[in-house]
């Protein structure tokens, strides 16, 4: 799976134990045995509609006009909470079908992307030293 996919999951695990239909962004490779992955929203209360990142919002975000992506509709990628999901678990969910495939973000799109999520306050030292491997990358 590479960085910029887009997937939905019927059966997405939050941060607060509940589970709940979600798309998400990957936003690295795996190679470390996870992937680092972020949540999207269509809701716009208390955001910007700035296209790009927008660190100062609460929370912090990236925001995505409709048209410019695999989304429909405007979008808001989450950078206040990353999760770290097992390779192996999210790569076999995605070969028997639990999750779906959406499409891939335009390179320059996940370039500004990544740069921003390494900014992002809530990141962790290593989920930021995986996106920037990921970065110098593309």
């Amino acid at each position: 799976m590479t960085p910029g996919t887009v997937l939905f999951d019927p059966r997405f695990e939050f941060q607060d134990g509940t589970v709940g239909r979600k798309l998400f962004i990957v936003l690295s490779d795996g190679k470390d045995g996870i992937y680092i992955v972020i949540k999207t929203t269509s809701q716009p209360k208390h955001k910007g509609r700035n296209e790009g990142c927008q660190s100062n919002d609460r929370p912090p975000n990236f925001f995505v006009k409709d048209g410019s992506s695999c989304l429909d509709g405007d979008s808001w990628f989450l950078l206040s909470e990353f999760y770290e999901l097992k390779a192996s678990e999210l790569l076999q969910k995605s070969f028997i079908g639990q999750i779906k495939h959406i499409g891939v973000l335009p390179n320059d799109m996940l370039i500004e992307l990544l740069a921003c999520a390494i900014d992002s306050f809530d990141i962790s030292v290593k989920q930021a030293e995986i996106l920037k491997t990921v970065l110098t990358s593309l």
